[in-house]
């Protein structure tokens, strides 16, 4: 057998166990990842990382060690992609798209489509990118590349309650490497979608945080086609929160915030449109979230893009690939290339 790759989980958070765990799929290679979530207050594996963690080994029948709330180690020995359908259930409001991440990762290695239905878990979150923004930015690039993914929720999930239900449709990918997102082209249109739980109706939520959210845009660019619709959507728990995106001839830049209580829903919009702002104004062609989820894609067909920050999850995200696909990374000027 092939030896483990080791791994140290204590920088990171769950992203070196997500980035990990879906290119030990997409390349075949068993991994032992330790210290995991180490530097955090709470260590360890907590239930959306078990529910990520299980729902991968489940994919390729994996032999797995250490899957259990709590645990700090876990060996994982993946096999062949054979599992055309996958049920996977999250107890809290773990993020959707946190369990979604290793799949996706790993379904690179799939010889056919993957569906993974998602039961509970949060569509919206702090510290993670909400599911509308991986559908119109992560989703939306990757099938410009070759790698088409399809979503459709039928219950949104907010936080303490999650509760919703998510179906994703992972199909073989078609991408000719490398992935060159070098330029991005002429920008095209902004757009942005407002959320908000029914019980927040009757306060215009959805209303006032696509009205300051767009009216901010426009102020900055007024000659660019701009629209940000308010949409209300069932969850178990009240919530809001505001996704946008600025597509161009040869990417997709994004942004999101989400609502809090005691922040006017007019603040949430503006800070939206802000963060939206700060990557339209730089060179980027990549925004600083979707800059870290492209880092295992680039380790494997090569390529290269720009970013406005260098963040720590880049950085993580370069140094786990680089361990597990013998690949280098390089860093110059804003731009990363591998």
């Amino acid at each position: 057998m092939e030896e483990f790759i080791e791994i140290d989980g204590a920088e990171g958070g769950g992203s070196v166990l997500r980035v990990g765990l879906g290119l030990a799929v997409a390349l075949k290679k068993p991994i032992r990842v330790r210290n995991i979530r180490g530097a955090r207050k709470d260590p360890g594996l907590k239930p959306q990382h078990l529910a990520g963690l299980l729902a991968t080994a489940q994919l390729c029948n994996a032999a797995l060690e250490g899957a259990t709330v709590g645990s700090r180690a876990i060996t994982f020995i993946p096999q062949e992609i054979t599992r055309r359908k996958l049920t996977v259930t999250v107890p809290t409001a773990g993020a959707v798209g946190l369990v979604l991440q290793p799949l996706q990762i790993a379904c690179l290695a799939a010889p056919q489509e993957v569906e993974v239905v998602i039961e509970g878990g949060g569509t919206f979150g702090k510290w993670a990118p909400p599911l509308p923004y991986l559908e119109r930015v992560n989703f939306a690039i990757l099938a410009r590349l070759g790698y088409l993914t399809q979503v459709h929720t039928e219950r949104y999930g907010f936080y303490p309650r999650g509760g919703a239900r998510v179906q994703a449709r992972f199909y073989p990918p078609q991408i000719q490497g490398p992935i060159q997102l070098d330029e991005r082209g002429s920008l095209q249109k902004i757009q942005g979608l407002s959320f908000a739980t029914q019980a927040l109706s009757a306060a215009k939520v959805a209303e006032r945080q696509a009205q300051a959210a767009q009216a901010k845009l426009q102020r900055a660019f007024s000659g660019t086609s701009i629209s940000v619709e308010p949409r209300y959507v069932e969850a178990s728990s009240i919530g809001s929160a505001v996704v946008l995106w600025a597509a161009f001839e040869q990417t997709i830049l994004g942004a999101d915030e989400l609502g809090e209580r005691g922040v006017p829903s007019e603040r949430i919009g503006q800070l939206a449109a802000e963060k939206l702002i700060a990557e339209l104004q730089s060179k980027a062609t990549l925004d600083v979230h979707m800059a870290d989820q492209i880092i295992p894609l680039l380790a494997l067909y090569g390529g290269s893009f720009r970013c406005r920050e260098l963040t720590d999850h880049i950085r993580v995200n370069m140094s786990i690939a680089e361990q597990l696909t013998d690949r280098s990374f390089a860093v110059e000027d804003g731009k990363i290339s591998c």
